[in-house]
């Protein structure tokens, strides 16, 4: 039988390591076993990875192994991925992820199944932790259809609004000054969560070189972003509409206009520096305000679902949108189908 502890004769192996090879172990244990329960696609195995490695993130930061594990403690990381509010309800954090109650419950099945496996492996009693959580009832019901709610998203009427605004072109303020940097680079970080499904993440995360003019159909025009990793989503590519490609070339050119440094896209200084999950999630919010979308319920990711909705609407395949917005896991876009299934409005 294969040997998977954790433990061997040259000692015990670092925490991080340990984390990740329990994974690993658990990981080949479930393929090798798939004759009598259901296997893993590969769809699935690099989703369970990417929660894993939050996960490993979280515990290492605050040095804790499988068996140390505390209900508090777990409930402390699913508020680190996402706030679940009473009656089910959820509000994404500034890491840029909405974690619905059902995702949280998927999270704590996987943090058992690898923590009692490892435990069954290294001889001692199985930490339950995770089951406790789960027996919530917040978590425990989260598999029910009703507990999944549709995604928020814009009007056409409200998506017409918001393009004119963050399209605008700088006018003068009531001092007679121009408008400042700042408030292009909050515009334009709107238009590319409208235009091309980015998230919060994506926006701070985005690089110069991350921009793709050559190829495409205008001149000049940026068509398509090339994203890095970041945090629960892989690297990948989208591709940008023409209205919110127009406006990030207004941008760049006016950020090589005043010298801003650096080679984040949107940058929080002119020195350069990223712009920070509070700051960016805060003054995006601000445009939507701004625009007179008074309703801001869902916050700046209606944006982002919108742009899927739409590229639904217009045809694309749900593996190829999923692609875009960073779905490992095609299943994320069953609540899409059911928005398109039903008589709401869809830009």
């Amino acid at each position: 039988m294969t040997n998977y502890s954790l433990f061997s004769s040259a000692g015990e192996v670092a925490l991080e390591d340990r984390l990740h090879k329990a994974f690993a172990d658990w990981l080949a244990y479930r393929r090798s076993t798939s004759t009598r329960r259901r296997s893993l696609n590969e769809e699935s195995t690099e989703v369970y990875r990417e929660m894993w490695n939050a996960f490993v993130a979280f515990c290492t930061t605050r040095e804790l192994d499988l068996h140390e594990l505390t209900p508090a403690e777990l409930e402390a990381f699913i508020a680190s991925r996402g706030i679940v509010l009473s009656g089910g309800a959820t509000r994404p954090v500034t890491s840029g992820i909405d974690l619905t109650p059902r995702y949280a419950r998927r999270f704590l099945t996987l943090i058992d199944w690898v923590s009692t496996f490892q435990a069954k492996m290294d001889g001692v009693a199985a930490n339950h932790a995770a089951r406790a959580v789960m027996e919530k009832p917040q978590y425990k019901y989260a598999n029910a259809a009703d507990k999944d709610p549709l995604p928020e998203f814009l009007t056409e009427a409200q998506s017409k609004r918001l393009i004119e605004y963050v399209t605008r072109r700088p006018s003068k303020e009531e001092d007679g000054k121009p408008e400042k940097w700042n408030v292009i680079r909050n515009r334009t970080a709107v238009a590319l969560m409208l235009g091309a499904g980015l998230t919060p993440g994506d926006v701070r995360n985005l690089k110069t070189d991350g921009v793709r003019v050559a190829g495409g159909k205008k001149t000049g025009l940026p068509w398509k972003l090339s994203l890095p990793g970041n945090g629960n989503f892989p690297a990948r590519e989208t591709p940008l509409a023409s209205w919110a490609g127009g406006q990030l070339a207004f941008w760049l050119k006016m950020r090589e206009e005043q010298g801003i440094a650096g080679d984040f896209v949107f940058p929080s200084r002119k020195s350069g520096g990223q712009w920070s999950d509070t700051r960016c999630y805060e003054t995006t919010r601000e445009v939507l305000e701004h625009a007179g979308l008074d309703n801001v319920e869902g916050g700046v990711f209606k944006l982002r679902h919108t742009f899927a909705l739409r590229q639904l609407a217009r045809g694309r395949s749900e593996k190829e949108v999923a692609q875009w917005l960073g779905l490992l896991d095609i299943n994320g876009m069953a609540r899409y189908r059911r928005v398109l299934s039903s008589p709401a409005e869809v830009v």
